[in-house]
């Protein structure tokens, strides 16, 4: 008999009108050996709606019945997953292992703290082999697959992470419970000054449950993974693991965190010929760099010497086109057919020299050839976004020089016109406006120069590995050198103008002047970051060190 089936009662009334008192008044009235069924259908209600008061009240008549809080747990998770307090009270008071479906459940929601607690507090429910794959496969639940962007990166190592409602790192659970019980003021008082300092910033809230959310998920796969080598035999283990696809499912996910364990609890994977080649081949393909450094390590293992077919394999994952998203770092197409290109000579130095000459059976060309004809379109895309970028770039450029050669002969203040010496020559304002102004003159003529360099340039797609992106680059740093001398200029000058009648006018100049700053570091300093580690030092050509 399912709870639709019962009547509805007044304390289902109460609870669907979300009256707290009174189902707290009714609970008490109530006696459990004869009306618990009323009990359990209010209890599955409230749960349904999120209601914490109306849950504990219930739940403290009904605690010795464990499937109904194992139901209403249930039931929480799948109508009110926002409702956490909730999930989290029941989830303290169930009394045996959730089924698969609750955790499931819980791993849509993304409540892996709640995971975590539950596959602490009952040994083995880590194990099962369908949590640990419906981990693997989602991305957004490990920082290698959240794809962050530049500043939540910065941010998320100073960021704290948000209070769990159950502190995990006890040794055992009645520590654990008797920390909820002698500090629950502590705990209020954290909350509250946490709280304080969110609200106002969102942003920093969402890293820092991000943050909670990665390093959970982190614990469980490790957590599955250790309880897997002391319950099984280590050939048990690979065996499965190379069978259930679970290293391969999340290496094309690119979530290096679930191979990373793999390989440290189990380096035994890499050791079968077929998975190694298979798991390159799933890197290669989805152009995860922290994937590849991470495998590319084990090669220094005497059996992992690369044969020609594994080699094979990468060159043809390799010059197959993958798809932009997988770059969402990028700043323009002249960047992607850069990383492209560096994918390519990165495999390419790891195979055999006869494989540069070898043909490709189905068009009889190389894989080099293969590789040029298959980003015909990129290509263009990426001689048209550079030179438009050139040019838009040279015309500001070009508008400073214009303004700094002018503002070098009319100087704020004017000359002496028997001399022509500046009034205010003898002021330090006025010796900072000439030096910025004559930075500012000579940086944009370098950007101006560059510029042109690259308009006229070949644009063969050899040199979008190096020699046009270094181009951009320089010429992007002068034209942000020469922008920023001619604010120094012109806030010295304004300084010098008004200084006569307002003794303290420079404070508000230099505050006005930091705007701009700011402006630029938050809008294009990520992106020049990313151009600059890209072809100064890219990730994919570090090593990684596997054994330390």
């Amino acid at each position: 008999m399912t709870v639709e089936d019962k009547h509805i009662t007044v304390l289902d009334v109460a609870v669907m009108a979300a009256q707290d008192q009174l189902v707290k008044n009714l609970v008490n009235r109530f006696s459990l050996d004869h009306e618990d069924f009323i009990l359990k259908s209010a209890l599955y209600n409230a749960a349904r709606r999120g209601r914490i008061k109306m849950v504990k009240a219930l739940v403290d008549k009904v605690d010795a019945e464990s499937e109904s809080v194992a139901h209403a747990l249930s039931y929480a998770i799948s109508d009110a997953p926002m409702h956490k307090e909730v999930i989290w009270y029941l989830a303290r008071h169930v009394k045996s292992a959730p089924d698969y479906d609750t955790i499931s459940s819980l791993i849509m929601a993304g409540h892996f703290d709640i995971i975590l607690y539950l596959a602490q507090r009952y040994p083995g429910l880590a194990t099962d082999s369908s949590p640990l794959r419906d981990f693997a496969i989602t991305k957004s639940y490990f920082r290698s697959g959240a794809r962050l962007s530049f500043w939540e990166k910065k941010l998320s190592t100073n960021v704290s992470i948000p209070p769990r409602m159950v502190d995990t790192s006890f040794d055992n659970f009645k520590d654990m419970k008797m920390a909820q019980e002698f500090s629950p003021a502590l705990r209020c008082f954290k909350t509250s000054l946490r709280n304080l300092a969110t609200k106002p910033v969102p942003f920093i809230k969402r890293i820092g449950e991000a943050k909670l959310r990665h390093k959970c998920s982190l614990e469980f796969a490790n957590l599955a993974l250790a309880e897997m080598k002391s319950r099984r035999k280590t050939h048990e283990i690979v065996e499965f693991l190379l069978t259930s696809d679970i290293v391969l499912d999340a290496a094309s996910c690119g979530i290096s965190e679930i191979v990373n364990l793999c390989l440290k609890h189990f380096p035994e994977l890499m050791w079968e010929r077929n998975f190694t080649e298979r798991l390159m081949k799933e890197v290669v393909k989805g152009r995860h760099v922290e994937l590849f450094r991470l495998v590319n390590a084990h090669k220094r293992i005497p059996k992992l010497s690369e044969d020609v077919y594994t080699n094979c394999a990468l060159m043809e994952a390799v010059v197959a086109m993958s798809p932009s998203c997988e770059y969402p770092d990028v700043s323009g197409a002249a960047f992607l057919m850069q990383r492209e290109l560096q994918w390519y000579k990165v495999v390419e130095d790891r195979s055999s020299p006869s494989l540069k000459s070898l043909k490709l059976l189905e068009d009889e060309k190389t894989y080099w050839e293969g590789f040029v004809d298959k980003r015909q379109d990129l290509l263009k895309e990426a001689k048209q976004w550079m030179k438009k970028t050139s040019s838009s770039c040279s015309l500001v450029a070009t508008l400073i020089i214009t303004v700094a050669f002018a503002a070098a002969f009319t100087v704020p203040g004017g000359n002496y016109n028997n001399t022509g010496i500046p009034i205010f020559f003898k002021k330090s304002s006025f010796m900072v406006f000439a030096v910025a102004d004559a930075l500012a003159l000579f940086s944009s003529l370098n950007a101006t120069l560059i510029f042109l360099a690259i308009l006229t340039s070949r644009y063969a797609i050899e040199d979008f590995l190096r020699s046009l992106p270094k181009k951009i680059i320089l010429g992007l740093t002068f034209l942000f050198l020469s922008l920023a001398f001619m604010l120094v200029a012109f806030s010295a000058a304004l300084t010098i103008v008004l200084s006569e009648r307002w003794k303290w006018i420079y404070i508000p100049i230099t505050l006005l002047a930091i705007f701009p700053v700011v402006s630029f570091t938050i809008l294009q300093l990520p992106l020049y970051v990313e151009m600059v580690e890209s072809t100064i030092w890219p990730r994919l050509y570090r090593p990684m060190k596997i054994w330390k």
